[in-house]
């Protein structure tokens, strides 16, 4: 029979090539019983995913050899990677590298790109908008077709309008902090990690200067903190006075 190899699997839809033995007046069968040959070796159709088998023989002085057998694999297109958009970002917030799940993935920045990754990307969040990955698997070497993930940043809001109350004196009555703002939250320092949704009353009973910090937190973005300065000035002293030599009636008195 004459020499032959099996061609390399093929993916439904790729291009094939025609089939090749080594030998001389080589016939080509599709089945072991076709009685007639033909003498064009066939071309493989790829439109299925299965195994297709044909036959080939040689003939040498007018006789011919047994058939040799060529089995040409098309393996199906798998199905997109499963994808999940992950949940929107704040602008400069830390992002995770996405995933997905399937086999052997690979990485793109667009359907048309050419050249891929193995590693996942991280998005950057720097500016505010969407931008768009997308993904694939590749099963028994056949790569599926793209699944596309967007990532979301928004904007972070403004900080809040703030004004600084009016000095009190030590012992005033004061008044609960405020601001302009959506969901606003209050620290009591620029490092503290939790907020409080409750405006804190300051206290007057020490003089001094006291900051408090607010946000606002629109569309799940939190602002930068505005700084309230309150100031508690000391009770002075009562002025210092002495008392006038007595004067006799009718006298001129002084101021």
């Amino acid at each position: 029979a004459p020499g032959v190899t099996n061609p390399a699997p093929y993916c439904v839809g790729a291009t094939p090539t025609q089939l090749t033995a080594t030998g001389s007046n080589l016939l080509w069968y599709s089945s072991l019983t076709d009685t007639t040959g033909d003498t064009t070796a066939p071309t493989p159709s790829t439109t299925l995913a299965g195994t297709t088998n044909y036959y080939v023989s040689q003939t040498v002085s007018g006789c011919e050899s047994t058939r040799a057998l060529i089995t040409v694999t098309v393996n199906a297109i798998p199905a997109a990677p499963g994808v999940t958009n992950p949940a929107p970002y704040c602008q400069n917030e830390t992002a995770a590298a996405l995933t997905a799940t399937g086999t052997s993935l690979l990485w793109y920045s667009s359907l048309t790109d050419i050249t891929s990754d193995t590693a996942a990307p991280t998005p950057s969040t720097a500016i505010v908008g969407t931008e768009n990955f997308y993904v694939s698997q590749t099963v028994n070497g056949c790569e599926s077709p793209r699944a596309l993930i967007t990532v979301t940043t928004k904007a972070i809001p403004a900080a809040p309008g703030v004004t600084n109350p009016a000095p009190y004196c030590v012992g005033d009555t004061p008044s609960v902090l405020t601001a302009t703002g959506t969901s606003l939250l209050w620290y009591s320092s620029l490092t503290d990690i939790t907020g409080d949704t409750a405006a804190p009353t300051p206290s007057t009973a020490v003089a001094g200067a006291f900051d408090f910090y607010v946000t606002q937190t629109v569309n799940a973005c939190e602002s930068p903190r505005a700084l309230i300065t309150v100031t508690v000035n000391a009770i002075p002293a009562a002025p210092g006075v002495t008392n006038p030599a007595p004067y006799c009636v009718g006298a001129t008195p002084t101021q």
